[in-house]
């Protein structure tokens, strides 16, 4: 039977707007290295459907973890499962994580980083579950709503970046719910344009999170 671990992370949801920088077209293409990740994928063009679809497929391989009589066997077998050719995959995103990152890129954000610290076995680099992302600040307001829905943690980073967080994988997969339920609010959401964003240099080289 699976136990859900629990992280030592005080919960905060605080962001200053002003903080925020926004990644340059180029910078943020595979095989960039963006915020520090040299494992970063570019999935900026990904939709609702898709989150919804990857949403689901986290959901059926934590219901086979929760009823397993070996979760750390079953997450093995799941593992070899989504490598598999044709298998419904999760981008090689952690568990747990998968779905608020597909959610974030639907939102138009750019998420660059995740780990979900191995709250369903095995080593991770992060020590909590968390998505590391950028955002524009027209999205701000939207993006607490949905942290403080999830019970997740939010807040800005070195890279000019936001990172929501959790002491319990299910907060984040339910930050992800959140955004999904809010996407119509997303979509009416007005950006300027990039030309326009002056101070929006990507801070390449200069995370410490990973993508695992």
């Amino acid at each position: 039977m699976l136990n859900y671990k629990t992280f030592d992370v005080e919960i905060e949801r605080r962001v200053t707007a002003s903080h925020l920088s926004w990644p340059e077209p180029s910078s943020a293409g595979y095989d960039s290295g963006l915020g520090g990740n040299r494992q970063y994928m570019d999935l900026r063009r990904l939709t609702w459907t898709e989150a919804r679809r990857v949403y689901g497929v986290e959901a059926k391989i934590i219901a086979r973890l929760e009823a397993s009589d070996d979760p750390e066997e079953e997450l093995d077998q799941i593992e070899d499962e989504l490598y598999e050719e044709d298998a419904d995959h999760l981008y090689g995103l952690d568990i747990g994580v998968a779905s608020s990152v597909i959610a974030l890129s639907a939102a138009r954000c750019v998420p660059f980083a995740s780990c979900n610290a191995g709250a369903f076995g095995g080593r991770h680099h992060e020590w909590h579950p968390l998505v590391a992302f950028y955002a524009r600040p027209p999205a701000v307001p939207q993006l607490l709503e949905c942290a403080e829905d999830a019970g997740a943690g939010l807040g800005n980073n070195d890279n000019g970046a936001l990172t929501v967080y959790a002491d319990d994988i299910r907060k984040i997969r339910a930050f992800a719910l959140a955004l999904m339920r809010k996407s119509a609010d997303f979509r009416t959401l007005q950006f300027s344009p990039p030309h326009q964003q002056r101070n929006s240099k990507s801070k390449t080289g200069q995370g410490q999170l990973k993508l695992l």
